[in-house]
């Protein structure tokens, strides 16, 4: 009797130790990971990205701009995020768009071109929930993970001397939002992707959550494709607005 006990003390003891090996290597092999200095991208260059497409939502076209699947390294992550192939609309949600699915307008600075802002994002999910029923196709608020990737695979990190065509920003916005596509598009041909008004994302840890690109109130010298703040998903302020995404057939839907 007691040399089945001894015999099984000794296999649960080197369960515990093979558990705790186990654990151990792989806290041992994340510690030595070192986080993503920079921010780079790596597009599936085998394959071309989804042709653009139009969708018209009771007379209003809303542009959606196809991207190439690839993988992206965040700064400060450790492991590469793999994207498909998705959609990015070719400008942030204008007010026109918002109100006639919401039957309201929220923003501050009203005009029908101008982005909608002045919006939470328990606001932007029932938008797209309503403009999902409405349109017969699945829209979605980004991740930051895709956000950073059109940013960066549409070239939008520019030089100070170039910013003033691409971006609205506090020395050239006289302190309001402007109408979508009066600055030049990036690469991919992509309006406002930084400066003008910053966007929700879906990622963060509930209740804060990532607003990317910065907006016409934020210095020029931290308007590019990496400035991103940390917001309660319920603020409500003018220099917050959002962009769509969507996914081919087949993909995520």
């Amino acid at each position: 009797m007691n040399q089945v006990y001894k015999i099984s003390v000794w296999i649960l003891c080197g369960i515990v130790l093979l558990t705790v090996c186990i654990i151990g290597g792989i806290i041992l092999k994340n510690t030595l990971i070192p986080d993503f200095e920079s921010t780079k991208i790596h597009p599936d260059e085998s394959q071309l990205a989804p042709s653009d497409t139009i969708i018209n939502v009771n007379g209003i076209p809303i542009k959606m701009i196809g991207v190439k699947g690839g993988k992206i390294d965040c700064r400060g992550l450790k492991k590469s995020i793999e994207l498909s192939d998705f959609y990015i609309s070719e400008t942030e949600v204008t007010q026109e768009l918002w109100s006639a699915i919401m039957d309201y307008n929220p923003s501050l600075y009203q005009g029908d071109s101008l982005p909608v802002e002045n919006i939470d994002l328990v606001e932007c999910l029932e938008f797209v929930k309503r403009l999902d029923s409405v349109s017969h196709h699945h829209f979605y608020i980004p991740s930051y993970s895709e956000w950073l990737y059109v940013a960066y695979l549409g070239n939008s990190q520019h030089e100070s001397n170039t910013l003033e065509s691409i971006a609205w920003h506090k020395r050239n916005a006289d302190n309001i939002p402007h109408a979508v596509k009066q600055k030049q598009p990036n690469n991919l041909g992509v309006y406002d992707m930084i400066g003008n008004i910053a966007e929700w994302t879906i990622s963060g840890s509930d209740p804060l959550f990532i607003v990317a690109g910065g907006s016409f109130d934020d210095e020029m010298e931290l308007i590019d494709a990496d400035f991103r703040e940390f917001d309660h998903g319920r603020v409500k302020v003018e220099t917050i607005g959002l962009r769509l995404v969507s996914y081919p057939v087949n993909s995520k839907e």
